[in-house]
């Protein structure tokens, strides 16, 4: 019986522990697959925004999780509320209808365009001066105001939409698109990685900076943790530890400007082309 009222009790002092210290809920995150940002490592979700993240996790002593999906897929699982939150997403007056985004600016990028080294395009500075030619984007990607309206207002005459932004440069490669619009360090991922660089040039005069954040599911109801999410965005950023995130992963890119030519092109080349 001594025994036994051992047991009980000890079993009773376990459940009144749990019942005081219940499991905390693991956040779920999605993103998508798109190096340097974001990509699936060996060891799982690595990059430049998975890293911050952690760090932020971290800090607020929060479990969470990362998933990588298509982006589409990606973002409608989030708007269901399948999934907690999404990042690296950029902010759009449709997408707030259903997110909630955390004020602090998670990570700037960087969009450009990229054509093969032996096309003459000719780019005046004005978007609808690529009118004439097939452009590349990717499904359910924002490229910021100037694009998404050029887009919208069907000022390009010719648009493929590609799954990935891989996909987009291997249309490049097979002269089935001519302009790729991308964000500038994923293609530099890619172009690395397929072993283009002699190939794909940076369209010069174009450079669209577009801040991308972490956004919540309003239908998870996460504002305290949206909020958390912001201040330490901040305080990582006060102290030093976010540069020092962004900058182990950069030094590489910002080697790569060689591959760019800048020159700009000959009234020839200009009149052969328009």
């Amino acid at each position: 019986m001594t025994v036994w009222r051992g047991l009980l009790f000890s079993l009773a002092a376990f459940c009144l522990l749990g019942a005081s210290t219940p499991q905390e809920r693991v956040i779920k995150l999605v993103t998508l697959e798109y190096p340097p940002y974001e990509f699936q490592g060996k060891n799982g979700p690595s990059g430049i925004a998975v890293e911050l993240v952690r760090e932020v996790f971290r800090r607020l002593e929060q479990p969470y999780s990362i998933d990588i999906l298509p982006w589409g897929r990606a973002i409608r699982e989030v708007e269901i509320g399948r999934y907690d939150g999404i990042f690296t997403i950029y902010k759009t007056p449709q997408r707030l209808t259903s997110l909630d985004y955390s004020d602090e600016v998670l990570i700037e990028q960087s969009i450009a365009l990229f054509t093969l080294r032996k096309n003459n395009i000719h780019f005046d500075g004005r978007l609808n001066s690529l009118a004439p030619y097939r452009i590349g984007v990717m499904h359910k990607v924002s490229y910021g105001t100037e694009i998404d309206t050029a887009l919208k207002r069907g000022v390009f005459e010719n648009v493929v939409t590609t799954d990935t932004g891989r996909r987009s440069f291997e249309l490049l490669l097979a002269d089935r698109v001519e302009v790729v619009v991308i964000n500038r360090l994923g293609a530099l991922e890619i172009i690395k990685q397929l072993g283009i660089e002699d190939l794909v040039a940076e369209v010069p005069s174009y450079r669209y900076e577009i801040p991308s954040y972490i956004a919540f599911s309003k239908v998870r109801t996460l504002d305290k943790t949206r909020l958390e999410v912001e201040q330490v965005l901040r305080e990582i950023k006060k102290d030093g530890t976010y540069d020092k995130i962004l900058q182990e992963y950069l030094k590489h890119y910002n080697k790569e400007q060689s591959i760019y030519d800048t020159s700009p092109q000959t009234d020839k080349a200009i009149e052969e082309r328009s």
